[in-house]
């Protein structure tokens, strides 16, 4: 069994195809210049398509002799619904065996626009007739690697939205080989799968668990959503992707992310790791 991987670069990408290699899959990765390939070939990759996810010839030839397909949409991207929509027709088109779509938690937030985006895609992928496959990932924990730096150098947990609010983080390297499992095993046909990590943490819950970790202390704080949009223009972020990220975040301001660990449970056979499990890898990776 072949299986197309979508966005097999990016950081969920490289993991999730690093699950299925695991696990015995073939996998054709979809990237963006060939360039990429060396790499991914070196994390258990077989075979590559290039293209553009906007171009519906090369989405069509990708797919082509791929008996699934894990779609990974791009982040934050106005267009996700037309994109899985090509991925979709493609794959009726070639009689693909399998669909397991990438979405996110609670889709039905839909103030926020990509939980939106995503949330229609997954009532065209369900309408569409194809066997699928949705999983619904929370907040990775691997976020904490955008500030890593800062913490170490500051000693402050700086993230735009209250230091009280709770998250129920989860290691992408449990969600990828959960991922791996709905694609490869039996069973998970037009499932639906919440995955969500085992604490409901607040940004001083994390802060305080940092700071065991690297013996020292750390405090939590909130940044400002300026603060947050100056940083991330830049790192180049365009006016879309600034927009949408203040949207997210004054939710989570408001809200929090909290979701349920018993399905993530389930699919690993085993409990899902524990932030400060997560924080304890990336201390002893020595990472700066």
């Amino acid at each position: 069994m072949t299986i197309l991987l979508t966005a097999a670069n990016g950081r969920t990408g490289r993991a999730v195809l690093t699950a299925l290699a695991a696990k015995g899959a073939r996998v054709k990765v979809f990237i963006r210049n060939e360039g990429q390939w060396p790499d991914l070939e070196s994390l258990g990759a077989i075979d590559y398509a290039v293209g553009n996810m906007q171009e519906k010839q090369t989405v069509d030839e990708a797919v082509k002799g791929c008996d699934g397909i894990v779609h990974i949409g791009p982040p934050m991207h106005p267009d996700e619904l037309e994109i899985t929509g090509r991925f979709i027709s493609a794959a009726l088109h070639h009689r693909v065996e399998r669909f397991i779509y990438y979405s996110v938690m609670h889709p039905l937030l839909r103030d926020i626009r990509h939980h939106r985006l995503k949330l229609d895609a997954e009532q065209h992928l369900v309408e569409s007739g194809l066997a699928y496959s949705i999983v619904q990932p929370s907040r990775y924990m691997q976020h904490l690697e955008n500030i890593w730096k800062q913490i170490l150098e500051t000693g402050v947990h700086a993230m735009p939205f209250s230091v009280e609010q709770r998250f129920s983080v989860v290691d992408l390297v449990d969600l990828a080989e959960a991922t791996a499992l709905v694609a490869t095993q039996p069973g998970h046909l037009y499932a639906c799968y919440e995955l969500a990590g085992p604490q409901d943490l607040s940004q001083q819950d994390m802060a305080g668990i940092i700071g065991r970790q690297l013996q020292r202390q750390v405090r939590a704080e909130a940044m400002s959503l300026q603060q947050m949009e100056q940083g991330a223009r830049a790192r180049g972020a365009g006016d879309d992707r600034v927009e949408q990220m203040i949207a997210m975040n004054a939710h989570y301001d408001k809200h929090g992310f909290r979701g349920n660990p018993n399905v993530l449970c389930w699919l690993l056979g085993r409990p899902p790791a524990k932030f400060e499990d997560y924080v304890g890898r990336l201390v002893a990776s020595g990472k700066q």
